[in-house]
């Protein structure tokens, strides 16, 4: 997906409108616009002005991808900072610089979830040692809650039916994807405690060697069943 694409997925959410609903709107078929938001292709150029129109921003931005300083750009020029963005910290500190909207109550939800349970495991972490001066095997508790909290995030994710055809219309399996990550985090709960607490270190590295194979696996057939389906 192009800078375009992104923007005028982001335009379109915004304004609570299906791909169908803007076809409609400019005479083209439903196909065309998801290829406009996946970079497939561009729209025509006398469909520029009335995307612009539709969405309230100027053609110079749709183009550009982005508004210009001020927030809903109407291409009027009058900005001093015309063409620049400025700098927003909690945009580039807490999304990585993603501007996708409002966030969803079930990200700040996820968001919580995850950031208590790694919180969680570094108090207990802290706690443990301090009380029973044990910081060699317990410090395992810090990645193993992280790898929990990598969990919760693949499930909330995988919910997501926008992020989920997102994700197909980039050509990617969500589902597939999502097992993947979550088989890989359970092979290295499993195998950091084994390795901190009885020391199997060695042998166990056939936990992760396995989940590897199997994540392998199971992508393939997630990308094989993605072609029959195209075709």
């Amino acid at each position: 997906m192009n800078d375009f694409g992104e923007f005028l997925y982001t335009l379109r959410k915004e304004k609570g409108m299906t791909q169908a609903e803007l076809a409609e709107k400019l005479g083209v078929s439903n196909k065309a616009v998801s290829k406009w938001e996946t970079g497939e292709a561009m729209p025509e150029t006398s469909l520029l002005l009335p995307l612009s129109r539709i969405f309230g921003v100027s053609v110079d931005e749709l183009l550009d991808g982005k508004r210009k300083v001020g927030g809903k750009g109407t291409g009027d020029g009058d900005d001093d900072n015309d063409g620049y963005e400025a700098f927003d910290p909690q945009k580039h500190l807490f999304t990585r610089g993603k501007d996708d909207g409002p966030k969803k109550l079930s990200d700040i939800i996820c968001g919580a979830l995850c950031a208590s349970t790694v919180l969680l495991g570094l108090a207990a972490f802290l706690i443990i040692g301090i009380i029973t001066d044990l910081w060699h095997p317990f410090w395992a508790i810090i990645p193993v809650c992280a790898m929990f909290s990598g969990i919760i995030g693949i499930i909330f994710e995988l919910c997501d039916a926008d992020k989920r055809r997102r994700k197909r219309e980039k050509g990617e399996n969500p589902i597939t994807g999502a097992i993947c990550g979550i088989l890989m985090l359970v092979c290295i709960i499993v195998y950091i405690p084994l390795g901190a607490f009885l020391n199997l270190w060695h042998p166990c590295w056939v936990i992760l060697a396995g989940g590897a194979v199997c994540c392998g696996i199971i992508g393939a057939l997630g990308s094989l069943y993605l072609q029959v389906h195209k075709k």
